[in-house]
């Protein structure tokens, strides 16, 4: 009998190959604005946050890391599912056959890894972790959180201290973010 199977990859390798062709630096920026003008926004902020955000209140203790310095970049358009499709996909781009777009091949967006190990992305009713390395949970490198306070058992009141890390663009009382903020906690010294 055959037996079938797939093939794999190792995203944090991945990632860090993609992180040689991409310079550090000014890249993330602009390749931040280039997500931006693809998502049609019209406003683009970056915002250096220095303050240290509560320990406490988060999924996994492993994600303390990312309570320090960061950097956000709120724009006024918010994810479509499209974008949340190819923000989860190396070198896959819902852009490739889209003259407008500036960015289309899907690598882009790794530049943000030469500052960060776990990325947050919050846009409409939803915030992304990305955990490449799969510290939080071996079995995924993604976890995702509702901004909708619907019930005593929610994710904002579960785990508030990953919404209010957004503080400098969302606030608390909102039920979505109308646009989207990525917060680059900074990787810490001491880490790999």
């Amino acid at each position: 009998m055959p037996s079938f199977g797939d093939y794999t990859v190792n995203v944090a390798e991945r990632i860090r190959d993609v992180l040689e062709e991409y310079p550090a630096g000014s890249a993330i920026f602009r390749e931040i604005l280039q997500n931006t003008d693809d998502a049609g926004g019209k406003v683009q902020r970056f915002i250096l946050d220095t303050h240290p955000q509560p320990l406490s209140g988060l999924v996994n203790s492993t994600l303390e890391v990312c309570q320090g310095p960061s950097i956000i970049a709120y724009n006024d358009a918010k994810f479509s599912d499209k974008d949340w499709e190819s923000i989860t996909h190396i070198s896959y781009s819902s852009k490739k056959n889209d003259e407008r777009s500036t960015g289309k091949y899907g690598l882009g967006f790794c530049t943000v890894y030469h500052v960060t190990d776990n990325p947050h992305i919050l846009s409409g009713e939803k915030l992304l972790i990305l955990d490449p390395h799969k510290r939080v949970n071996k079995s995924s490198s993604l976890l995702s959180l509702s901004t909708v306070q619907d019930s005593e058992e929610c994710d904002r009141t579960s785990y508030p201290s990953h919404f209010s890390a957004f503080d400098a663009v969302f606030n608390t009382e909102d039920k979505r973010l109308n646009g989207t903020a990525i917060r680059l906690p900074f990787r810490p010294k001491n880490s790999e």
